[in-house]
């Protein structure tokens, strides 16, 4: 009899008609993106807002909602001293989206040999004045070297 009255209960619940699966909204320039998250052995997908520009790869696990964050695509160059190995200089869009502070917001991130420090717009592009300059000040410099000399090859 318990069976009977189950049974009359799923038959009226097939007659309901499947309704489409909300979606969140998603402002314009960003994409939801699944991300792994949780320890291991309990992990759960969320899906979160990633802005187009980032190139995070978000299948990897993360133990908090907390870690996520976005980068973009980075731009290298290398200072090479006389000696030794090159110093990375990397320019590239960061943000980490659960943060209360400034960077919670996209900014921009410099990366002087591992020591990252973060720019917020107008500071971005003050920061790109003064390279524009100095990067004249270096071709003015250059201009005023005599010229090279030709490598001689090494006779065997």
């Amino acid at each position: 009899m318990a069976n009977h009255a189950i049974a009359q209960h799923v038959a009226a619940l097939c007659g309901i008609p499947s309704q489409p699966t909300a979606r969140p909204a998603v402002k314009p320039g960003y994409r939801l993106v699944p991300v792994a998250v949780g320890r291991e052995g309990n992990v759960q997908t969320a899906y979160l807002p990633c802005p187009s520009w980032c190139v995070t790869d978000h299948s990897e696990r993360v133990s908090f909602i907390e870690d996520v964050n976005h980068e973009g695509e980075r731009c290298t160059m290398s200072l090479s001293p006389s000696r030794g190995e090159g110093v990375p200089v990397e320019v590239y869009l960061s943000q980490w989206p659960a943060a209360r502070d400034e960077h919670g917001q996209p900014c921009l991130a410099v990366d002087l040999d591992y020591e990252v420090a973060t720019y917020g717009r107008t500071a971005a592009l003050a920061m790109a004045d003064q390279l524009v300059a100095f990067a004249a000040d270096v071709r003015r410099l250059a201009q005023t070297l005599p010229e090279d000399r030709p490598v001689r090859e090494e006779q065997a």
